[in-house]
């Protein structure tokens, strides 16, 4: 005699979807879209009475009032051993790490050693960091991919590159200043002719920090001096502060647009 539910258990087991990072286990722990902790120490814990407000292209102005509401996670998931135990010290070393950068009162075009910012073990730490937007940028992939978007990036080297603990070559990261902005930007993918050489980039914001993660395809493209990456002889030790102040630009832009209609329609 067959267990009914039991059976249709083994069967839901089968058909569901498994974690993308070790493609083993079932995908059933939901990764922050922005990490919770950064939620917390910027915004605070929004509550019922006093919620935060959640901006997409599908709707604005959606309430939160609470940290670990599906809204603020990725639709695509990963299982609870690669989410907790593999990939925790990557969510502490960037945790660390985006609390020491928002407490310094950082400048476009500062120099920023990573011994700064972990004086101890500082290139595990760094590359920690690395491996945290790795994580980030699989869901954001995986999820383009689910929603039948074609994105000519492999997986597959994400993934190893979190099982082994070693850093993918072709991903850069760009610390800079930002304006108040918190949240993600989409992941926006540009291909060239006539060799098709692939080149993506999302914007993690955080209040005063943000940090651009750059895929650049091997061999495809010039060496850019401003990118930082763990296995790069010249910038590995330390990075640029560059200018994600977008917000502030377009006000500016606004201001000048409109001084120069008024003087041309006195």
């Amino acid at each position: 005699m067959t267990d009914s539910s039991t059976a249709g258990a083994k069967a839901t087991e089968r058909t569901a979807p498994l974690c993308w990072i070790c493609n083993e286990n079932i995908a059933n722990s939901g990764e922050h879209k922005t990490k919770r902790s950064d939620l917390l120490a910027v915004l605070g814990k929004p509550t019922q009475a006093e919620p935060f407000y959640y901006h997409d292209i599908e709707e604005p102005n959606r309430p939160v009032r609470g940290l670990d509401v599906k809204i603020l996670k990725s639709p695509v998931r990963i299982c609870t051993e690669c989410n907790g135990t593999r990939t925790q010290p990557h969510d502490r070393a960037w945790e660390s790490m985006s609390a020491r950068l928002r407490a310094r009162r950082l400048k476009v075009g500062d120099w920023v050693r990573n011994n700064r910012i972990f004086p101890y073990d500082t290139r595990t730490k760094m590359k920690n960091v690395h491996l945290f937007f790795l994580k980030l940028t699989g869901c954001m992939l995986s999820e383009a991919k689910a929603n039948a978007y074609e994105v000519p990036i492999d997986i597959a080297p994400f993934s190893e590159a979190i099982m082994s603990g070693r850093a993918h070559p072709e991903v850069h990261l760009q610390f800079g200043r930002c304006d108040g902005t918190i949240g993600r930007s989409n992941l926006h993918l540009w291909t060239s002719e006539p060799r098709g050489s692939v080149l993506a980039a999302w914007l993690y914001q955080l209040d005063t920090i943000a940090v651009s993660v750059q895929f650049i395809q091997a061999g495809r493209f010039e060496h850019r001096p401003d990118l930082w990456h763990p296995n790069s002889h010249t910038s590995s030790k330390r990075f640029q502060i560059a200018d994600f102040m977008y917000a502030r630009r377009a006000a500016k832009e606004g201001e000048q647009n409109k001084e120069a209609e008024n003087q041309a329609h006195p």
